[in-house]
């Protein structure tokens, strides 16, 4: 899901079809509602049962993180060169 998502936000720019574009999006946002109900048993399988509540907690901390300063450094990106490509391509890497 996260190449997928990865690749997807890569190609965002290249999108000029309104029809694509909803297809794509409505992938991207079936990826993001995929990774809340994998993370956790990806934490558990990676770090043990014990450590599912704390590990996860520092995960939803980036999350929350990334979606506060997220749409700040996009603006920013998208004021300093005029176009969102550059900062499509900083979200997919």
């Amino acid at each position: 899901m996260f190449l997928l998502q990865a690749f997807l936000f890569w190609i965002f720019p290249n999108i000029h079809s309104v029809a694509v574009l909803g297809i794509v999006s409505f992938v991207v946002l079936m990826c993001y509602g995929g990774g809340f109900g994998t993370m956790p048993a990806f934490t558990a399988d990676y770090f043990g049962s014990r450590n599912v509540g704390p590990i996860y907690g520092l995960m939803l901390t980036a999350w929350g993180f990334a979606s506060a300063f997220g749409p700040l450094l996009i603006a920013h990106m998208r004021q300093a060169s005029g176009t969102y490509h550059g900062a499509l391509h900083v979200i997919a890497e």
